[in-house]
């Protein structure tokens, strides 16, 4: 006897048993937050069992599923099947058109984020200074993936004009991605002769010490820049600094002044000069 499991089973895709695994009863809804692969599987349910579905976009998978051809034809008839689609913002909405659906046929929810009693974080930002040697310097600060469109390197390189009228300024870098060698390398450009804590990557953090850079922080700042390629749909971490009730500052891309709305600064993305004006009139100094 063969174990099929065994011997085969690790070659195949980790969602196929979904289509034959769990069988839908009535008044089973199925919320697809994927639209492949996991659209394939809500497909099959509909047709087979009259499942219905509703599909979650965020802007990165609709991208992404039109990059090819075989792609976009599934993910096309994933989504004109579906009963509901529900948008992350009204910009992930429009790209709904690329696959011959009506942006307005989308229901937009904003993410909502974790709420959480900023007052009790407040000593945890001071340790911070401390541990990080930033007394009471003010302290600049981004939250993100380090990924190149989510436009880092372009407020580093601001940082040669910010430091010339607030010399005392801190850059603080929380996060990891596969772009954190080339932006140390910016970084190690850019501030050549200053204080090497003029800018600290922290590398990855817990929930917990991220709303501790925020209690810490003077202003956050995050500015993505356009990709063909991917997509900024929202963006969690300016209502978390809201929270805080911190400056923020964001750039016109995507769904960005969605989430940044009426109390946020926006910039256009890459400007030196507009992010450099937009730190130097929301940091204290």
């Amino acid at each position: 006897v063969i174990d099929a499991r065994r011997h085969f089973w690790d070659k195949w895709p980790a969602w196929l048993p979904l289509f034959w695994s769990i069988r839908p009863s009535s008044g089973t809804v199925l919320w697809i937050s994927h639209i492949l692969p996991i659209g394939y599987v809500a497909l099959w349910w509909k047709f087979r069992f009259r499942t219905p579905y509703r599909v979650y976009v965020h802007g990165l998978d609709l991208v992404r599923a039109r990059r090819l051809s075989w792609k976009l034809f599934w993910a096309s008839l994933v989504l004109k099947n579906a009963d509901e689609i529900v948008a992350n913002s009204w910009q992930t909405a429009e790209l709904l058109s690329s696959f011959g659906i009506a942006p307005s046929r989308a229901i937009v929810k904003h993410p909502r984020i974790r709420q959480v009693d900023a007052s009790l974080y407040a000593q945890a930002g001071r340790e911070l200074r401390q541990r990080y040697a930033i007394a009471s310097r003010p302290v600049l600060l981004t939250v993100s993936r380090l990924v190149r469109r989510k436009g880092i390197d372009v407020v580093l390189r601001s940082l040669l004009a910010v430091w010339k009228q607030m010399p005392e300024l801190v850059y603080v870098v929380v996060g990891d991605g596969e772009a954190r060698n080339e932006l140390t390398v910016i970084a190690n450009e850019v501030k050549q002769s200053r204080n090497n804590r003029s800018i600290i990557f922290t590398g990855e953090v817990s929930d917990e010490e991220k709303y501790a850079w925020l209690a810490a922080a003077d202003c956050f700042i995050l500015t993505p820049v356009d990709d063909p390629n991917d997509f900024e749909g929202y963006g969690i971490v300016y209502k978390e600094a809201q929270m805080f009730n911190k400056p923020v500052i964001g750039s016109r891309v995507g769904g960005v002044p969605e989430a940044v709305g009426g109390n946020g600064t926006l910039v256009d993305a890459g400007s030196l000069e507009q992010i450099a004006q937009a730190i130097l009139s929301h940091v204290k100094f």
